[in-house]
């Protein structure tokens, strides 16, 4: 039984690192949870409650960056709030519509409406959705590394 759950908890964790690229699946979410199985299979003697809730602080905090992302970006490309909150928007709209592909094209759609209804058109609504997939790509960036931080926090606790 415990090595059919550390085979388990492994399988969430790598399930976890592609989730971090692939928005479908919650990347880090599933990394902490195959971590607090690996800790609940051999007694929490390795993988311990403070290692679980450090892997939950980075999981948190990168989910929350990931979305500030969007914005950023489209700010860095000159949006206004207007944009930057569309980021955002379309960035969620999009992943819950559209799946991963939603997660490149709501922002910069979300950027492109928000950056028209401040009052911009043409290239600079162009210009901020194209930040808002930027911020996106970096998102999805940082996501990977956290989920290879977390997975290697576990390793180094194991070994």
């Amino acid at each position: 039984m415990t090595t059919a759950l550390i085979v388990l908890a492994w399988i969430l964790m790598l399930a976890g690192l592609v989730g971090t690229l692939v928005p479908v699946l919650p990347g880090t979410a599933l990394i902490w949870l195959g971590a607090a199985v690996y800790g609940w299979a051999t007694g929490f003697a390795q993988v311990n409650g403070w290692l679980l809730l450090g892997l939950a602080a980075i999981a948190l905090i990168t989910h929350g960056l990931s979305y500030l992302t969007s914005a950023l970006g489209a700010r860095g490309l000159g949006a206004s709030r207007w944009g930057m909150g569309g980021a955002v928007i379309g960035g969620l709209a999009g992943l819950l519509l559209l799946g991963p592909v939603g997660i490149l094209v709501g922002p910069f759609v979300g950027a492109v409406v928000g950056e028209t209804m401040a009052g911009r058109r043409g290239q600079e609504a162009v210009r901020a959705g194209m930040g808002g997939v930027l911020g996106a790509l970096s998102g999805t960036f940082l996501n990977f590394l956290a989920g290879l931080a977390m997975i290697s926090l576990v390793l180094l606790q194991i070994w």
